[in-house]
């Protein structure tokens, strides 16, 4: 089975504690697309560790065995970084949590450790124009 970031959003979004909105999701596909869609399954390249994952490059972005995986290192990810104050997670989450505009939410993720270096931001404008052409395109898999 072939899987899309919107997909990957709508499963991310609830185990943030966020809804599935225009906002959430637009921001989510901005950073993905920031991002680049390195690792397999793993569209956000956290760096979690899960079993049966393997490094994709020497940063340690992990590839994923499955789509479940890269969600829940993700959501694991996000949520720990938030719940303890580490890494700008916190702030991210919360702009999730609140349905904040898009571009709030990815100031966050650029004041984080997470940072795109300004990448997210500018990509923002493409993913609003095109909605579509984002949430549809493939993750790696």
């Amino acid at each position: 089975m072939s899987y899309t970031r919107g997909q990957f959003a709508r499963a991310l979004l609830p185990r943030l504690g966020a809804q599935v909105t225009t906002h959430n999701t637009r921001a989510l596909m901005a950073w993905m697309q920031a991002e680049g869609d390195a690792g397999r399954f793993n569209p956000l390249n956290t760096t979690k560790k899960m079993p049966g994952s393997t490094n994709f490059n020497g940063v340690g972005v992990q590839n994923y065995a499955s789509f479940e995986d890269g969600v829940q290192a993700t959501a694991d990810t996000l949520n720990y970084g938030a719940k303890r104050g580490l890494y700008g997670y916190h702030a991210i989450r919360h702009c999730l949590r609140i349905n904040a505009p898009a571009r709030r939410t990815l100031r966050a993720v650029e004041r984080s450790e997470w940072g795109t270096g300004g990448l997210a931001l500018l990509c923002l404008p493409l993913v609003s124009a095109f909605p579509a052409l984002y949430q549809h395109h493939r993750i790696s898999q």
